[in-house]
C-alpha cells in the first residue's frame, strides 16, 4: 500500500514537472482579448503559442528581462505572435508587419518600408512623425483590425526579446469570454505586404 502511494506521488510529481516544462519552454495557451485581430481571431478564442518557435528562452521573471538561452530562428513579417506590450507589459496577440533593421517612412498618408505599406487614418501621420527606426532585434506589430488595434502605431517598435512565441494556426476553442466582446460583423482594414 505504501509503495503504491509512493508510485502515485512520483507519477503526479513527474506529470506536474512535465506540464510546467511544456508551459514554460514549449507550448502555452492564450485567450485573445479585444477586437484587434478580427477577422483572424475573435475576443475569447483560445490560441496555442509555440514558445520555442524562435529559440529556447528563460521563463519570464527569471534573470530579469526575458532572454534566449539558445536561438535558432528569427521572427518574420507575417508571423502572428504573443508579445508583452511596452505600454503595460500585458500579453498581446499581434501580427509582425516589419522586422528591423529597417526605416519606415511616413508620407502622403502611408506608412512604408520593407514588406509594409499601410494607409494611415487621418491624423495618424502627425502622431507617427516622418520616420520610424526599427533597430536590429525589433519588430513592428499591427493588429489585423487596424481601426480597433492598439499596436506599434501607439507604442513603437517592440524588442523581439519581448515576443513570448508564435501563435499556431486558428483558434483551438470558440469564444470563452463575454459575448459582448464577440465579432459584430464590422468590416476591417488589414495591412497588405508589398510585392516588389
Amino acid at each position: 500500500m505504501h509503495r503504491q502511494r509512493l508510485r502515485f506521488g512520483a507519477v503526479v510529481l513527474i506529470a506536474a514537472f512535465a506540464a510546467l516544462f511544456t508551459k514554460s519552454f514549449l507550448l502555452d495557451l492564450a485567450i485573445v482579448e479585444g477586437r484587434s485581430m478580427i477577422p483572424t481571431y475573435r475576443a475569447g478564442e483560445v490560441v496555442a503559442v509555440l514558445r520555442c518557435a524562435y529559440g529556447l528562452r528563460l521563463p519570464l521573471g527569471l534573470g530579469g528581462r526575458p532572454r534566449y538561452l539558445l536561438r535558432w530562428a528569427s521572427p518574420a513579417a507575417g508571423d502572428i505572435v504573443a508579445a508583452a506590450s511596452p505600454n503595460d507589459g500585458r500579453a498581446v496577440v499581434k501580427r509582425i508587419a516589419a522586422v528591423g533593421p529597417l526605416t519606415l517612412s511616413v508620407e502622403a498618408g502611408r506608412l512604408k518600408g520593407g514588406p509594409l505599406e499601410l494607409v494611415l487614418d487621418p491624423g495618424e501621420e502627425s502622431v507617427l512623425g516622418s520616420f520610424i527606426m526599427l533597430p536590429t532585434g525589433s519588430v513592428y506589430l499591427l493588429g489585423d483590425n487596424l481601426p480597433e488595434s492598439v499596436d506599434s502605431r501607439s507604442y513603437g517598435p517592440v524588442s523581439d526579446d519581448m515576443i513570448a512565441g508564435r501563435v499556431l494556426g486558428g483558434p483551438l476553442f470558440g469564444r470563452l469570454a463575454r459575448p459582448d466582446l464577440a465579432f459584430s460583423g464590422l468590416g476591417s482594414q488589414g495591412w497588405e505586404p508589398r510585392h516588389e
